[in-house]
């Protein structure tokens, strides 16, 4: 998994010392997460929030890298009913590299659209385990004894809807994510506890002018 984020950084390097003018701005997101794995219980999107700065540096007419630096809640949310829940709520830092693909969107003045696609790397800060069944208990994340790994990478692709504004622009993003390692190895568990992210926000963007 680390030669991948290596080869993606080579390979965006080139393009990144370039002359272009940079973009640079914030974001913020509600981000919409469970596990891959599998229970009997029903699958409930744990909601979190995400919060950081974004660059973007234009290429050519089409072509561009994003670059993000963000704070994201994740975690999984299994509901056996409304009374009876487990739920595991993840801090990440997170450090997303996109390609990014811009189309004018015909007969729409001071629009863009944007396609991306790329990778992550992130480091799971801290987390909160929630449950609720006779009783409610609530405690902080123990990564020793829940034999959890911190580093999590994975691809992501998505997209965003970009209005100009006379310096600088608004947009609105949407990215899923998808976890490739697998953070929780338990004795004698074969499920693969992966995180997967929908992430849906706004950005500010504004150019760095010399």
């Amino acid at each position: 998994m680390k030669r991948m984020l290596l080869l993606v950084l080579l390979l965006v390097t080139p393009f990144l010392t370039r002359a272009q003018v940079w973009y640079a701005g914030g974001n913020a997101s509600v981000s919409f997460s469970n596990y891959k794995a599998k229970t009997p219980w029903k699958e409930v999107a744990n909601t979190g929030f995400s919060i950081g700065a974004k660059g973007f540096k234009q290429i050519n007419a089409n072509y561009g890298i994003t670059l993000e630096l963000q704070y994201i809640q994740k975690g999984y949310y299994h509901k056996v009913c409304n009374d009876i829940y487990d739920q595991l709520e993840a801090n990440y830092l997170e450090v997303p590299v996109m390609l990014d693909y811009t189309f004018i969107i015909p007969s729409a003045r001071n629009w863009k659209a944007h396609l991306n696609i790329g990778m992550y790397a992130a480091y799971w800060l801290s987390g909160k385990y929630k449950m609720k069944g006779f009783d409610e208990t609530s405690e902080a994340f123990d990564f020793n004894q829940q034999e959890a790994s911190r580093f999590d990478l994975g691809p992501n692709a998505g997209g965003r809807i970009e209005y100009l504004l006379a310096n600088g622009s608004l947009s609105l993003d949407f990215r899923y994510e998808i976890g490739l390692l697998d953070l929780q190895k338990q004795v004698n568990d074969n499920t693969k506890n992966m995180n997967r992210s929908f992430i849906l926000g706004l950005t500010y963007l504004k150019p760095l002018t010399r």
